[in-house]
């Protein structure tokens, strides 16, 4: 991946987050070790609309009682 790649993506540290993001369309970049803990990092394309769709995941009901069904929590 390029340096000028890496300026345009956006990391996301919640794996629930990176699952409704990829719920919504977006493509999933890369995924890599978080240097200061064993997570894992998840790297989408830095745009306006995934900016819009992260405001939007708290809000999400729907989403939250869905993945709260499939982790059986």
């Amino acid at each position: 991946m390029s340096t000028t790649e890496i300026k345009n993506t956006i990391t996301i540290h919640s794996r629930k987050m990176a699952i409704y993001l990829q719920c919504r369309g977006f493509v999933l970049i890369n995924m890599k070790e978080n240097l200061s803990n064993s997570f894992k990092v998840f790297l989408f394309s830095d745009t306006p609309e995934i900016r819009e769709a992260m405001s939007d995941y708290k809000k999400d009901n729907r989403f939250h009682t869905f993945i709260t069904r499939i982790e059986g929590r």
